[in-house]
């Protein structure tokens, strides 16, 4: 007899939570495709509903790798792929998570559940210590039994510091605002996902305001280099994205804040 996993907890927002990031930032421009593939997991490229209603703008796009230490659901690993903004019908264009992997299964369910946030479980795998740079980063997607659907990983890379001495500086997303960044996550409903029990689907637009502040943010450097064997290394992705340079510099946020309050829903 199979083992039975344990009921999700549920912790409707708002949330507040502490952690650890690396967040790498690139600009992508609309004169070149959104690669579905890398953008939405095969759950959510499948649905029309959640790759066309909106329009895709570009811009300033994100790869974040978080560790959460301090959440309504407890501790788990993330990445948050987040490529650029996305405009309603209306006009108004805003960030969106279109792809995010995690560690644990409660938070996969409420993230979803409460925010439309499109989070499917990985096995993330880690040389060195994700505390503090260097390390690498190996990203597995699951499949429905949570085991690895793949034995190559989605996404790999390596964080690394600065070989010079930088200072440290506080960082908001007040501040990210001012450089393009919208701090309001746009978020279109979403199809039901494997295993059901943590990947709901919604049938509603949501948006929400998120909050983050760290008071010593430092620079570190993303390699994206793919290595032998990881999953998409074809002609033009050998860094991951089309495009993407090998060496890219990021923000490192050591024990950083995050707040996430109730979902607004947007009417289409």
């Amino acid at each position: 007899m199979s083992e039975q996993n344990p009921p999700v907890k549920i912790a409707p927002p708002p949330w507040k939570c502490r952690y650890t990031a690396y967040v790498g930032a690139f600009y992508l421009s609309t004169s070149s495709e959104l690669p579905r593939d890398l953008a939405y997991d095969p759950i959510e490229a499948s649905s029309s509903v959640v790759t066309d209603t909106l329009k895709w703008k570009g811009g300033i796009a994100m790869i974040q790798l978080l560790r959460y230490n301090e959440t309504p659901v407890g501790p788990y690993d993330e990445i948050a792929i987040m490529p650029g903004g996305f405009q309603l019908p209306n006009g108004d264009t805003h960030s969106s998570v279109t792809r995010i992997y995690v560690s644990q299964r409660d938070t996969c369910y409420n993230g979803r559940k409460n925010w439309n946030i499109p989070k499917h479980l990985a096995r993330f795998e880690y040389t060195g210590s994700f505390s503090k740079p260097p390390f690498s980063v190996s990203i597995f997607p699951a499949s429905s039994d949570d085991h690895p659907a793949s034995t190559a990983p989605f996404f790999t890379a390596s964080i690394a510091p600065l070989r010079f001495w930088t200072p440290s500086f506080p960082f908001s997303t007040n501040f990210a605002k001012h450089v393009g960044i919208s701090n309001v996550l746009l978020q279109p409903p979403l199809p039901e996902g494997e295993p059901k029990d943590v990947t709901p689907g919604s049938e509603q637009f949501f948006k929400t305001d998120g909050h983050i502040w760290c008071k010593k943010a430092k620079l570190v450097w993303f390699d994206m280099k793919q290595p032998e064997g990881a999953v998409k290394v074809v002609k033009g992705r050998e860094n991951w994205w089309p495009g993407f340079r090998r060496w890219n510099l990021g923000l490192w946020l050591p024990d950083a804040e995050l707040s996430l309050g109730d979902p607004d829903v947007v009417k289409i």
